[in-house]
């Protein structure tokens, strides 16, 4: 499928009735991220089917097994800048020209946001899809409902600075069967699974010894809803036709994820201008082993209707800090004191 302008068959929307897993709100099964990738691409004339399983990727709970951005069939190609007015013509050049883009802009600068002014927080993305007058019009996930999800915003020098990171979405779907999805999805996850497990036992160690507090607990609902949760739906909705007993033990583990995800951003607005006190994410904890158990049964699932060994027992008092590091990594990239130009880590919450 071309990417640009050319190839868009009608105007990118962001709709319920036609979106996956967009039962209750957006963030149902898909990050912000993916619902503008989504639009973008049923855009484009992809269908649900074809979505899913192009933007579906094995479960991976340390960030490390595949390129940033990438999807099995295709990627994102970010333009990082300090000071978004560095690839403003560029920006403007591709939205004009009928390419949607896919804009993280940092809160501090963007219009309207509860952070403007405030804090210099890169965790939500919208998809820019036109501009002209002097006003972007972007689809947004937290926009109101009853203006279809879209804002019209006045270019302003603060606006154009917020804009300093974008992506153009790259997708070409290829045929899959489930010979393919098995050894593309859902064996990777099964391993990954068993390497990873540990790791997020000592994440869960680490919160109930040290508390989760500020930003570090921002971070983790990036990785939460911005990667897991949309990993465990979309393989969920690929596999649906070839493995459904699979299909429905990862659409119970995403829903776990989502509740996880949910539960610690409501924390965060419960923390309000106290965001170090540990006891405000105390009660997340229960979320937290709910969907530590949904992802070991995930994985013990796997083994067994894949027919694959199990894995090795694990050491239960070893320390693994290979998911803590990534929520380390998501909350410099995020949440950073200053925006920073590099390579992207997460999908947005």
């Amino acid at each position: 499928m071309a990417d640009g302008a050319a190839a868009l068959r009608r105007p990118p929307v962001l709709d319920p009735d036609l979106s996956l897993g967009w039962d209750d709100g957006p963030l149902d099964g898909l990050s912000c991220l993916l619902r503008c990738v989504e639009s973008a691409l049923r855009a484009r004339g992809l269908s649900n089917p074809e979505i899913a399983r192009a933007l579906a990727v094995p479960l991976d709970l340390r960030g490390d097994r595949r390129e940033s951005s990438s999807f099995r069939h295709g990627h994102l190609h970010w333009r990082n800048a300090v000071d978004g007015r560095e690839h403003w013509a560029e920006f403007v050049a591709l939205v004009e020209s009928g390419t949607p883009c896919v804009l993280m802009p940092d809160r501090y600068y963007w219009p309207g946001d509860e952070f403007e002014g405030v804090k210099h927080f890169l965790d939500h993305m919208v998809l820019a899809v036109a501009l002209a007058d002097g006003v972007i019009e972007v689809l947004d996930t937290d926009a109101p409902p009853s203006d279809g999800y879209r804002r019209r915003i006045p270019v302003t020098p603060e606006l154009m600075r917020g804009c300093c990171r974008f992506a153009t979405v790259h997708v070409t779907p290829v045929p899959d069967d489930a010979t393919t999805l098995r050894a593309t999805l859902l064996e990777p996850t099964a391993t990954a699974l068993g390497e990873d497990l540990p790791a997020l036992r000592t994440v869960g160690r680490r919160w109930r010894r040290d508390g989760l507090t500020g930003s570090a607990a921002r971070a983790l609902h990036v990785v939460v809803l911005g990667a897991v949760q949309p990993s465990l739906f979309l393989t969920a909705a690929a596999v649906r036709e070839t493995h459904p007993g699979l299909a429905d033990e990862l659409l119970t583990a995403s829903r776990a994820a989502q509740r996880l995800g949910k539960a610690l951003i409501g924390a965060h607005r419960w923390a309000g201008a106290d965001p170090d006190d540990t006891a405000v994410y105390a009660p997340v904890l229960g979320a937290f082993t709910a969907c530590e158990s949904a992802l070991t049964r995930l994985r013990d699932e796997l083994h067994r209707q894949l027919d694959i060994p199990p894995p090795p027992a694990a050491d239960p008092d070893r320390d693994d800090d290979g998911v803590w590091r990534r929520v380390v990594r998501n909350e410099a990239w995020c949440y950073g004191d200053q925006v920073a130009a590099a390579q992207s880590e997460e999908g947005g919450r």
